[in-house]
């Protein structure tokens, strides 16, 4: 690839919410970005899982997911897991409980119940990857996952702002075994600056800094469109910084940017495209 930088712009959590699906489908068709992420358990999975129906173009991974972060918002399983849920069937919130007490064992089989949920519900997976790094403690999972299932997993090769203990193992077990990473992921931040309000502007510069400083290689930028509405309120109250996620790469500052970078958009589809040569 030598010095090209090619970067995928990534929408997570698509099937959270009808707010978030909204978004990221209205993304999708205007080509402001190149792929997204699908969380099977969620409530709205049925809306995104018909978008993605209609248009076959959109790129989508399996956002495998064992944690269930909003107060009041909650989804579970769909396996008979016991180390995964609590009492009420629900995810725990934080990662670090799954990491203190889920079975390995119980979270290969759920992560493999929710990508063959995926292909039942007629999506066309692009790439593997975790909501929330609840399975990074368990590489040989991940990447057993990848071979199965002949996909590229969503891990960053060289950097990230949160590394795991083992990554290297991860990075070498992956080139063992055939499947593909992007060399760098990014991610837009959920919330403004310590003593700061949500701005738009803080979105914007984030973005431009991250395009402006992309290295050669493949970067995925990582961030979490939502539109603005009551429902969203509700959940959340990351929710103006979401609706500017939203914002960010309609905004033709940016679009302009990107092409005056020469910076060269794939999709996930495209990585699985090399994996599987």
């Amino acid at each position: 690839m030598g010095n090209e930088r090619y970067l995928i712009i990534n929408a997570d959590d698509f099937g959270m919410c009808h707010s978030t699906n909204q978004a990221i489908s209205t993304l999708f068709l205007e080509k402001a970005i190149t792929s997204a992420s699908l969380m099977v358990t969620t409530p709205w999975v049925l809306e995104a899982s018909s978008i993605l129906r209609q248009h076959p173009q959109m790129d989508v991974g399996v956002h495998i997911t064992n944690t269930s972060e909003w107060e009041q918002y909650k989804w579970g399983g769909l396996t008979n897991s016991k180390t995964l849920v609590n009492d009420f069937g629900h995810f725990p919130a934080d990662t670090q409980s799954i990491i203190a007490h889920a079975d390995p064992e119980e979270l290969q089989a759920e992560a493999i119940a929710q990508i063959e949920l995926a292909y039942k519900l007629g999506v066309d997976p692009s790439n593997i990857d975790n909501h929330m790094k609840s399975m990074h403690h368990v590489t040989e999972i991940l990447i057993d996952l990848c071979t199965r299932y002949h996909l590229p997993l969503r891990y960053p090769k060289r950097s990230h702002a949160f590394l795991p203990e083992n990554h290297q193992k991860l990075v070498s077990l992956a080139e063992q075994k055939g499947v593909l990473m992007p060399d760098f992921i990014e991610m837009l931040p959920f919330t403004p600056p310590e003593g700061e309000e949500p701005r738009y502007e803080i979105t914007k510069q984030a973005a431009i800094s991250y395009i402006r400083n992309l290295k050669p290689g493949i970067t995925e930028l990582i961030f979490h469109p939502s539109l603005d509405t009551e429902e969203l309120k509700a959940i959340t109250d990351t929710w103006s910084m979401r609706r500017f996620e939203f914002d960010v790469f309609r905004d033709q500052e940016i679009q302009s940017l990107l092409h005056s970078e020469d910076v060269r958009l794939i999709s996930w589809r495209d990585l699985r495209k090399m994996q599987r040569l």
